[in-house]
């Protein structure tokens, strides 16, 4: 599971199996569990400190990861220590709600972290080399940053190393607010370096110097080198330790600085540029950097227009929902919905529509599956209408609503009955849509003849095509059909037949599924002991 997301171990254990699939809301549990294990292991060798910097700039999903390790590391030799910026975190940022929640683990402490006091101040100054600043103009100092170490910090960068003394007037011109003491710390670069690292803080935070230099006018390689000596040489940017020619800003504010100056138009066209330089750059494996090229195409849409913008979100948002960020994969999706406003339904429009249905239903309130289920519907309808069975199919299919057929039986038994008319009746689709359908019809429809008719048709087409997989669902679901009808005799045979076929697959929750099911019928027939053989397979 973790190498679903992070390449660097993909690449490290090149043979692993990819993870069985589960519904969404289960498979994003699992993944939660899996990196919490692994952390726990890696700090039973020795004590371990996790630091999460900068919580603010996280999103809701890597958030509820940090809930979940929170909640599990208690006995662990495992600290976590997090930090962010209060003044970023209103009532509604998800981080509130993250802290909420953690206020109410018991292993939990929030430190409130105050200006610096005058002393310590003055022993910041020192440390950076500054032994002969007056306690004067450190106190003054002190009064002018409230202690912000960031304040103090780029301030003493500013004064003149020759005369500090002179540096009280100095220091009184500078205006309040962090932004401009970055400036005013810019102002010091050249012009040239100062355009350029203009350019790469609408790259964002990190910048590639072959990207770069593919989107900065009038600079040879050994002109660009030289201005980004000096940016470094300053402490604007730093390089990073992956030794690719990468860089970062020394902080966010510092890049954000810079990209306030831009305006909006010229902003834009930046974007657009860089956009069309990343595409080209990455060549065939543009796809896996979606999500990057899908910011810079959005935030260039009114120059280069929705189509690109449209087909990465939906990569970036069909990504995100294999790494179980339903929450990241709302917004790329919703996003490429709102460029594609007022135009016809197509295809790519369904795909969203899909995409935004599964999200939804995976991280939706009760309240919410109405609106869900419209949306996969929508999609659904257009599938039909064009003809397009792969797509009608695999929203029947899909994991994601088995959560909905549980709110509206009737428009779950409707899907699938018009998913079954695109399919050849013999096919494995058509089984595979008849296995969901016993469960619909016997369970939400609560029509028994037709359920075990479908059931029927379904292992049929099983047993033909020798799909034990399918045989296998077909005859647990089926199963369940018997326990709901009070006919436990016949489930328990039907989760027999089912626990016989889970023995030839490797499907270990679908077998915890059907021996639950054993274990219902074996109750409700007075067999106790059948009952704790199968409740003890599944623990």
């Amino acid at each position: 599971d973790i190498a679903e997301i992070l390449s660097e171990v993909r690449e490290k254990l090149p043979d692993l199996e990819a993870p069985p699939t589960l519904q969404p809301e289960k498979a994003r549990i699992r993944l939660l569990k899996n990196i919490t294990n692994f952390l726990q292991n890696a700090a039973q060798s020795q004590p371990l400190m996790l630091v999460l910097d900068d919580l603010h700039w996280a999103d809701r999903s890597s958030l509820l990861l940090l809930e979940f390790i929170a909640r599990e590391i208690q006995s662990s030799p495992l600290l976590v220590l997090g930090t962010y910026r209060d003044v970023e975190v209103h009532r509604r940022h998800p981080l509130s709600e993250t802290l909420g929640s953690l206020m109410r683990e018991q292993g939990f402490l929030r430190v409130q972290l105050t200006g610096l006091a005058e002393g310590e101040v003055d022993q910041l100054i020192r440390k950076t080399g500054s032994d002969s600043l007056s306690p004067e103009l450190s106190a003054a100092i002190h009064q002018r940053t409230e202690g912000n170490p960031l304040f103090v910090s780029e301030i003493i960068r500013m004064l003149p190393n020759d005369a500090i003394e002179e540096g009280r007037d100095y220091l009184t011109s500078i205006p309040e607010g962090v932004r401009d003491a970055i400036g005013t710390r810019l102002n010091r670069l050249s012009e040239g370096c100062n355009q350029v690292l203009t350019t790469a803080s609408v790259i964002g935070r990190e910048f590639d110097f072959k990207l770069l230099g593919s989107v900065v006018d009038n600079h040879t390689e050994a002109s660009l080198l030289g201005l980004i000596d000096e940016a470094l040489e300053a402490h604007v940017i730093e390089e990073l330790p992956e030794g690719r020619e990468r860089y970062q800003f020394s902080h966010t504010l510092v890049q954000e600085t810079l990209a306030g100056e831009l305006s909006a138009s010229r902003k834009v066209r930046l974007h657009a540029r860089i956009a069309e330089a990343l595409e080209t750059l990455y060549g065939s494996s543009a796809e896996t950097h979606a999500s990057e090229l899908a910011f810079h195409f959005a935030e260039a849409e009114s120059v280069v227009g929705p189509k690109k913008l449209v087909h990465y979100s939906l990569l970036a948002g069909e990504r995100a929902l294999g790494s179980y960020a339903y929450e990241e994969a709302i917004t790329y999706f919703e996003r490429a919905l709102a460029a594609k406003e007022r135009q016809p339904m197509d295809a790519n429009t369904a795909a969203l529509l899909f995409g935004l249905g599964r999200a939804k239903v995976a991280t939706l309130e009760e309240y919410q599956v109405q609106d869900a289920l419209e949306i996969l519907k929508r999609a659904f309808d257009f599938y039909i209408e064009a003809g397009d069975a792969t797509g009608a199919v695999a929203i029947a299919q899909s994991p994601a609503l088995t959560r909905l057929y549980r709110h509206s039986s009737e428009a779950a038994a409707q899907l699938l009955a018009r998913a079954l008319v695109l399919v050849p009746p013999d096919s494995q689709a058509a089984g595979s849509l008849l296995s969901r359908y016993v469960a619909t019809l016997g369970m939400q429809e609560a029509d028994y003849s037709r359920a075990m008719e479908a059931c029927s048709q379904g292992l049929a087409i099983a047993q033909k095509t020798q799909d034990t997989s399918l045989e296998m669902a077909t005859t647990a679901q089926a199963a369940q059909v018997d326990r709901f009808h009070l006919h436990p005799r016949r489930g328990l045979e039907k989760s027999l037949r089912a626990i016989e076929l889970a023995s030839l697959v490797d499907e270990p929750q679908a077998e915890i599924l059907v021996r639950g099911v054993a274990v219902g019928c074996s109750l409700v027939i007075g067999d106790l002991e059948g009952a704790r053989v199968h409740a003890a397979a599944i623990l």
